[in-house]
């Protein structure tokens, strides 16, 4: 039988303590800033997925189940939300992802 631990219930009590203490996750298997970063903004994204799925489970006429922390264990794989949401050309871009390019008009001289 699991050890009780007290702190469990603080993580089920305050859900951005939960999604933040898998900061580690956030940068995938090559841990890349670039995903770290898309990462910070997105506790909103996923909790309102995770009342999405209580919702659902209450409309199927069950008794809503599952912890926040451990549907962010169980249904959340940040490599795979990241692919699935981000468009590839912004994950593979470094820097110029989110910098539109500039193009010089000149009169005369592009056509």
């Amino acid at each position: 039988m699991p050890e009780f631990n007290p702190f469990l219930e603080f993580l089920n009590e305050e859900p951005k303590t939960a999604y933040f203490s898998r900061s580690d996750q956030f940068g995938g298997q090559n841990n890349s800033r670039q995903q770290q970063n898309y990462y910070q903004n997105q506790f909103s994204n996923i909790y309102n997925k995770y009342l999405g799925n209580l919702g659902a489970q209450a409309s199927l006429g069950v008794q809503p189940q599952g912890q926040f922390s451990e549907y962010l264990e169980d249904k959340v794989d940040f490599d795979q939300y990241y692919r699935e949401n981000v468009p590839y050309q912004t994950r593979q871009s470094g820097r110029d992802a989110l910098v539109p390019r500039m193009q010089w008009r000149i009169p005369g001289i592009n056509r």
